[in-house]
Order: C-alpha cells, then sequence, then structure tokens
C-alpha cells in the first residue's frame, strides 16, 4: 500500500448507524475514473453498542461519557492502519466529549490525523459562501445545548440564527429522536412527519432571516433536501466532512491536532 498516496481514512460510525454508512457513500461519489483501484481506502467502525448517546450524556441523564469508546474505536483505526479519522457525528464534537477524546489518545501516543466537522464547515462556508452572514443551526439538543457550531460561527464574524427551544425540543430535535417517527427510529425511510417538521423549521429560518442553513447533526443528512431547500442553502455539515477526508487523503500524515480554542 502506497501511503504517500493514499492514506487511509478511519470513520467512527455508529451515532446513528445509517449517519456512518452515509458518510461513507459521501466519500463513494469522489470522482475516481472507471475503475475500483481509483477509490479512496478506507474503514469504518460501527459499533452503536458500545457509544452511550452524546445527548444523553450532555443533559445529564447518562452518567457515562462516550469519549471513551469513540477513543478506543479510534485506537482501533489506528491499529488497523487508519491515519484520518473522521467521526460521523456532530454531537460527539461538543467540547464536555470531543477535548477527552483528544485526551485519551495523547494518553495513547495517537497519531492519527483528527478532522473536525463542525470547523470545517465553517472553514467551508468562508470559502464558498461569501454572501452568507446569517447562519441557522439545526442540530440534536446535546449540540444545541453545548453551543459549539454557535460559539464557532460567532468567532467566525457570524450571526447564528437559533429556534427557541419550544421549537428546539418539539421540531427539530424531535425529528432525530422521535421514539416512533424520528430518523434514528426509522433510518430506512424518512416519514412524513420528519418531512412536516422539517417544513416547519424551515419556515421558522426563512422568517427569521437566515441566509443558508447548516444540518448539525448527522442524521439529518439522511433527509433529502431538495424538496425543501428552493428558498434558503441548504449546508450539511456531513458532506462538507466528506470533502475535507478526500482532500486530506492525498496529504501527508500530520500529528493529532489540539483543542479548539474557545
Amino acid at each position: 500500500m502506497n501511503t504517500e498516496k493514499d492514506q487511509v481514512i478511519g470513520i467512527v460510525g455508529g451515532m446513528g448507524p445509517e449517519a456512518g454508512i452515509a458518510l461513507c457513500n459521501y466519500l463513494l461519489h469522489n470522482p475516481a475514473g472507471n475503475a475500483d483501484q481509483g477509490h479512496l481506502s478506507f474503514m469504518l467502525m460501527s459499533f452503536p453498542s458500545y457509544i452511550t448517546d452524546r445527548t444523553a450524556f450532555l443533559e445529564g441523564s447518562c452518567a457515562t461519557n462516550p469519549a471513551y469508546a469513540v477513543a478506543g474505536l479510534i485506537t482501533r483505526l489506528e491499529m488497523a492502519g487508519a491515519t484520518i479519522i473522521a467521526i460521523a457525528c456532530n454531537t460527539c464534537h461538543a467540547p464536555e466529549i470531543y477535548d477527552v477524546i483528544l485526551d485519551e489518545l495523547i494518553k495513547r501516543n495517537s497519531r492519527v490525523k483528527l478532522v473536525h466537522m463542525p470547523y470545517e464547515t465553517l472553514c467551508f462556508i468562508k470559502e464558498n459562501h461569501q454572501h452568507v452572514r446569517r447562519i441557522g443551526l439545526m442540530t440534536t439538543n446535546g449540540t444545541y445545548h453545548s453551543g459549539i457550531y454557535e460559539k464557532l460561527f460567532k468567532a467566525g464574524g457570524y450571526d447564528v440564527v437559533l429556534p427557541g427551544i419550544s421549537l428546539q425540543n418539539s421540531c427539530i430535535h424531535r425529528m432525530i429522536y422521535d421514539p416512533l417517527t424520528g430518523i434514528k427510529a426509522n433510518p430506512n425511510h424518512i416519514t412524513p412527519e420528519v418531512k412536516a417538521w422539517m417544513r416547519e423549521a424551515m419556515h421558522f429560518f426563512k422568517s427569521n432571516g437566515a441566509d443558508a442553513i447548516v444540518l448539525g447533526c448527522t442524521e439529518l443528512s439522511l433527509i433529502h433536501m431538495a424538496e425543501f431547500e428552493n428558498e434558503i442553502p441548504v449546508i450539511d455539515a456531513m458532506k462538507i466532512l466528506s470533502l475535507t477526508l478526500i482532500k486530506e487523503s492525498a496529504c501527508r500524515p500530520a500529528i493529532m491536532p489540539g483543542k479548539l480554542a474557545g
């Protein structure tokens, strides 16, 4: 294997399982010529039963930090040859989880390049959406309360449009977590209820002057957004993560990055 040409991407999936597979599919869409050999080298570890729910931990209803399981899976991916690591979960990037992951990897003398999805999303918007000044955020409750996207975007000079807690609970978080009709409960199809909640959310962001909406939950990436984004652009953080992985796979190995300031 020529690692100078093609580094191996490792993906920590299972959060939820369908989202990790969707990230793999994004990588497979990378232009690769007309042969198998042109595609990227990547591994997916999807061990959902190993990883406690991220939002439950951040909200205090689960005492076990999922960071330890995620760090363990990253170690397994590194032992198997991965040099670039992506975590297919936005909520895992909340500092209460992500910083512990970094600490655990440092203790294990890890040398992987860990890609930070929210930070890469900010960089992508700056480079490709110069007209955008007000950004709407659609996330889980865990990401919402952690403020990871809000703080990054505000530090980057953007206005952030957040739903009130009532709409966040009854519409956006519910799209993901509703036990009967939410995306986690129905990974193989998007229910009519989820589509109705998405329309309600889009109306809110448009009415509140957002120039674009960031999908800050990998489950939301499973929704076919073409029918919702006619009037306001939608920026998919997981798709941006895939573009970053494609770019990084062509670079020389780099040591693990430090924690984000703020």
